[in-house]
Parts: C-alpha cells; sequence; structure tokens
C-alpha cells in the first residue's frame, strides 16, 4: 500500500508560539497492534491551549519540540499492524484518546485512564496527535463505526462527549431523581453533560453561563432554568430551586471563582464534579465538609466502553452535537476562537 512519506501537520514549536504548518514526517505501523488512521477530523480543546500556554510542564512535561498536538480523533483505517484483526483498511473510527495496554490491573478493571503504560497523544508531549493528515493509534483504542458513518460529524465525542458522559456516570448514584443539579459553562462539554443528564435522569437542571446564545441553546436542549451567571449567581440559583440547595453541580469551567460558588450552591451531601480543568482553586474548610457530607470528584476522558456507548446513543439520534469546522490551515484562527469563546460548540480541524 502507498503511503506518503511526509505529511502536512500543525506543529507546535514553542509555547506561547502560533502553530505552523508544515510538512513533519508520517506515522509508521511499529507494533502488531499499531494502527494508522487517515484523519478525518480533529477537536480543538481548551486543553490544547493550555499545552500551548505551558501549563501542563508539571503535569505531563515539557514537549519535545517541535510537537503536533491533537487528541481528538476520528477518521478511517488506513494501514494495520500484524496483530490487528478487529478493523480492517476502509473503516470509519472514532479514536480513544489514550492509547493503553489492556494487560494491566487498571485496564482488566475497565479503567483505561489509569493504564500503566498509558499513552497520549497529542497532549502528552511526546507522541504526536492528529492535528495533521494522519494518525497513528492501536486497535484497542479504536470504536468501529457502522459502515458509511462520517466520523468527521462524530469528533468531539472522543474527548468533550465521553469526559460528559463519564463525569454523568460517575454522579448519578449521589442523584436523587426528585434532586436538582447545576452545569456551569455550556461549551462542548457542558452542552453534552446537560444532554446526557437529561438521558438518564428526570433531575431538575439548571444551566448557568455567560453568554446569552449558549443558554437559549440549553434551553432548547431542555435545560429547566437557565441563569446568567453573575457576581450573585449563588443566591439566584438557590432561588431558583425553590430556596434550597442543589444536589450537584458539574463544573465545566474550572477557573475561579467557580470553585467556591460551585461548594455554596451545594444542599448537605451534595456533590461537586469537575470536568473543567484550568486555573482554579478548590477551597474548603474540613468542617464544612465534614458537617454539610459534601463530596468532590474530578473526571478525566472515559472508558473505551463509555465512547462506544455514547457512539451508540448518538447514532441512535438521542444526542445532538455542535461543531464548528475549520480547514487545517487556519488551527491559530481556531485556536483564537476558541479563546475569545466565539465558536459555537466544538472546534474541529479538517485536514
Amino acid at each position: 500500500m502507498g503511503r506518503y512519506k511526509v505529511m502536512k501537520a500543525a506543529v507546535l514549536h514553542d509555547f506561547d508560539c502560533p502553530l505552523e504548518i508544515t510538512e513533519v514526517e508520517d506515522p509508521r505501523l511499529e507494533g502488531p497492534q499499531d494502527v494508522i488512521v487517515k484523519i478525518a477530523g480533529a477537536g480543538i480543546c481548551g486543553s490544547d491551549i493550555h499545552l500551548i500556554e505551558g501549563m501542563f510542564k508539571d503535569g505531563l512535561g515539557t514537549p519535545r519540540f517541535p510537537y503536533v498536538m491533537g487528541h481528538e480523533n476520528v477518521g478511517f483505517v488506513h494501514a494495520v499492524g500484524k496483530g490487528v484483526t478487529t478493523i480492517k483498511v476502509g473503516d470509519p473510527v472514532l479514536a480513544h484518546p489514550h492509547i493503553t495496554c489492556g494487560l494491566c490491573l487498571a485496564c482488566r478493571r475497565g479503567n483505561e485512564t489509569f493504564c500503566e503504560t498509558l499513552v497520549f497523544p497529542g497532549i502528552d508531549g511526546v507522541r504526536f496527535g492528529g492535528f495533521a493528515e494522519y494518525f497513528r493509534t492501536n486497535e484497542r483504542a479504536l470504536v468501529k463505526l457502522p459502515s458509511g458513518s462520517d466520523p468527521k460529524s462524530l469528533v468531539s465525542l472522543t474527548d468533550a462527549g465521553l469526559t460528559a458522559y463519564h463525569a454523568v456516570r460517575n454522579a448519578l448514584g449521589a442523584l436523587p431523581p426528585d434532586g436538582a443539579a447545576v452545569i456551569i459553562g455550556l461549551g462542548g462539554v457542558g452542552f453534552f453533560a446537560l444532554q446526557i443528564l437529561k438521558l438518564f435522569s428526570p433531575v431538575h437542571t439548571i444551566a448557568v453561563d455567560v453568554a446569552e446564545s449558549k443558554l437559549l441553546a440549553a434551553k432548547q436542549a431542555g435545560a429547566d432554568v437557565a441563569i446568567e451567571t453573575g457576581p450573585d449567581i449563588v443566591s439566584r440559583v438557590i432561588e431558583s430551586n425553590g430556596g434550597k440547595g442543589v444536589d450537584l453541580v458539574f463544573d465545566c469551567v474550572g477557573i475561579d471563582p467557580v470553585p467556591e460558588q460551585a461548594l455554596a450552591m451545594l444542599a448537605r451531601g451534595g456533590h461537586y464534579s469537575i470536568i473543567g480543568a484550568d486555573k482554579g482553586q478548590v477551597c474548603c474548610g474540613t468542617i464544612a465538609m465534614t458537617v454539610q457530607e459534601l463530596s468532590i470528584t474530578g473526571n478525566l476522558v472515559g472508558t473505551i466502553g463509555e465512547l462506544s456507548q455514547l457512539a451508540q446513543l448518538t447514532v441512535r439520534r438521542q444526542l445532538k452535537l455542535k461543531q464548528t469546522y475549520y480547514p487545517l490551515d487556519d488551527v491559530n484562527i481556531a485556536l483564537d476562537d476558541l479563546r475569545n469563546k466565539k465558536v459555537e460548540g466544538r472546534a474541529i480541524l479538517v485536514p
């Protein structure tokens, strides 16, 4: 099978620099379970901006520049290793953001996020991601779509949707059917969280955002109440819930003062679920935590099984996706639009 020796990619050469469209060596099969995917679409995430700004240096390490980002990837199988048996060239696929072994104890428990040999292409600073024409992953990370599917239309499932799905499933046990939940931040992740929550629970939902257009979209997606954020957001949320604290808050923003506000909204026994990872700090006294029996959970992506389930929900048209498409050449425009909150839903790069 003929393959390119070089491919076009959006390359990061240093922190706080624009990405450069240039040619890099294309990925090659290196192991029996390796798969090369021809990219149909790659999502842009707030985490990509954090990587560019150097926020992940302590957690993930300094990238080996030049580096190709992109951890939300879909496309068509282009080449497979000798040991690949479940997919074939030409199949439409979604790529889970993580490359995992399937053999360690965490993987055997179905929690790939904690795989002992986890690789996180496009964001770990080592393995190249999908802001390019081709991308290397492994067989285990791929979810095969029905024949004839357009994977580009489903890019936002691979991280934004998956993380929201994982967070909602984690929180359902703490949410009584007659309870109330708040979703703060109705971007790509928050819009998914609202829809998925409405699928699984009759709970009263309160959407909070700074943008009127996103609040309107939230109402159209089933939110019972939509409130524009502001200094008095805690009192307005409680007022909208009949003067009572809420049972659950999904924080899809992760910046201050949202963590403090989220904890203040909670009723006794309430749960604060953190989805948005940014510069916010969670500070709550131990007395308040114990007396009120509050709980806090972080959420990182989700499992491969959850991605498969989410794909099924979407194929059955039970979820609406909002995606804004940009040519790969316009990657810096897309990043600026994301920084300036101009993106409708998820920003998707198309090679």
